[in-house]
């Protein structure tokens, strides 16, 4: 990448210097993805913009990239109240890495995460979702009443659990389609 071509990328004519302008557009992203639920193809679009501000701080700072630390999330339970707990606390942990980190291709990893999160919690209830009414496919169920509810049904059968789980769980089977 050449130097007028990282500076557009960076807008450094709106910041003091390319370590400002990575700092801002990596923080409004950031922003962004945390107000957000987890949307692959979205979050995916989110990643390319990272890497791209990322080589073009690279190409004006001349900087090597910085290690990262990666949390590789793995799902562990026996029921429907356990698996969603151990989801959970996986999306916690990886929107915390976000959160707390200034450096994009961390923020790359947890993004991958967050997904592979989701694939894994999504292999628990694959179903043909045609069966159900989908809601909004932004819109999460509050995860203290999906835990409510999970926990009434806990060693209840896929096919059996109310409709408002199975309409949950088809948002996210949606979502991770529209992803391919």
């Amino acid at each position: 990448m050449d130097q007028n071509k990282a500076e557009l990328i960076l807008q450094l004519d709106k910041h003091i210097d390319c370590h400002e302008a990575y700092d801002h557009l990596v923080f409004e992203i950031k922003k962004t993805i945390l107000n957000q639920g987890i949307i692959p193809k979205v979050l995916r679009k989110r990643q390319e913009r990272l890497l791209i501000i990322h080589q073009a701080y690279i190409a004006l700072t001349k900087k090597s990239t910085s290690e990262t630390k990666n949390i590789t999330p793995t799902l562990d339970g026996s029921d429907w109240e356990t698996l969603f707990i151990s989801y959970e606390k996986n999306k916690s942990v990886l929107k915390r890495q976000v959160a707390v980190s200034s450096d994009a291709i961390s923020i790359v990893n947890a993004l991958e995460n967050l997904i592979l999160n989701q694939k894994l919690w999504s292999q628990k209830f694959v179903f043909d979702i045609s069966e159900v009414e989908l809601p909004t496919l932004g819109k999460e169920m509050d995860s203290m009443e999906m835990l409510s509810l999970l926990k009434a049904n806990k060693t209840t059968e896929l096919n059996d659990l109310p409709t408002v789980i199975l309409t949950e769980f088809g948002r996210i089977l949606k979502n991770l389609e529209a992803e391919n």
